[in-house]
């Protein structure tokens, strides 16, 4: 698809867009991306009071870094697109007045959150590996686990951009529509520790199947905190997932690419 192709052919300019957006995230900022080391341990510390000492609401050991394992990837899902939804209308001189592969942008701005998201992961990895032992067979896994996930914030991140331009209520929808994700993804529970499931089982079905972020980070948690390997129907799902939202992506830029500029 040409779509994704022109990140080769415009390879130059998608570098420097990546650039200027890793950039624009720590400008002035003292320990610019080091931040991102930061942050995972702040969260561990704080998860590990709050729900290992203070408050044990779930039996798993190492519950801190079984949240802060879910969270790294939704701190970079929920960032990138609520970044990218607006980048087109934000660099609205640029859409109009030079010629080039639009969709760039909003890839870019996927790109540099990627650097944020294996920053994080860096610092997660290392605290599971030493204090998890069975992951140190597995965690392996994980690292192409992480792939359909990215595609698929990628994609939503085109789909937005675009859609931004013609209904400026997307970025708002957007930010609204993020909080209840966040709680209906289990990244704070697992859905058989919740005390409601064995009287709901096709409530859990439709809750772990209709959201399609929940199969991919169970596919990269098994391996990186279960210390178990990716279940295969997580894993397929994943990839149709991401080869799914590719597509919707690829068809709505090219339906909407020659409006952009006038829509702005």
């Amino acid at each position: 698809m040409t779509v994704y192709a022109d990140i080769l052919v415009y390879r130059d300019l998608f570098f420097n867009l990546f650039r200027r957006d890793l950039h624009v995230r720590y400008r002035g900022s003292f320990l610019g991306v080091l931040w991102t080391f930061v942050n995972p341990l702040v969260l561990v510390g704080v998860y590990t009071l709050v729900f290992s000492v203070l408050w044990k609401a779930f039996a798993i050991e190492h519950y801190a870094l079984f949240v802060c394992t879910g969270l790294v990837f939704w701190v970079f899902f929920s960032s990138v697109l609520t970044t990218a939804s607006s980048c087109l209308v934000s660099q609205a001189q640029l859409v109009q007045q030079v010629k080039f592969p639009r969709q760039l942008l909003p890839l870019s701005v996927t790109a540099a959150g990627v650097i944020t998201l294996l920053a994080m992961l860096l610092v997660v990895l290392a605290l599971n590996l030493a204090f998890i032992p069975a992951t140190r067979s597995t965690f392996w896994m994980a690292i192409p686990m992480l792939v359909p996930l990215i595609l698929f914030t990628a994609a939503l991140a085109i789909i937005a951009a675009c859609l931004t331009v013609y209904y400026r209520d997307i970025e708002h929808l957007i930010q609204a529509a993020l909080l209840p994700w966040f709680f209906l993804t289990p990244i704070f529970y697992t859905f058989e520790a919740l005390p409601g499931v064995a009287g709901h089982p096709n409530v859990v079905r439709v809750l772990y199947w209709g959201n399609p972020i929940t199969p991919g980070l169970e596919a990269v948690r098994d391996p990186l905190f279960f210390g178990t390997f990716t279940r295969p129907a997580d894993a397929l799902y994943s990839v149709a997932v991401a080869t799914v939202a590719l597509i919707v992506a690829a068809m709505v830029f090219r339906r909407v690419d020659d409006q952009l500029a006038a829509q702005l």
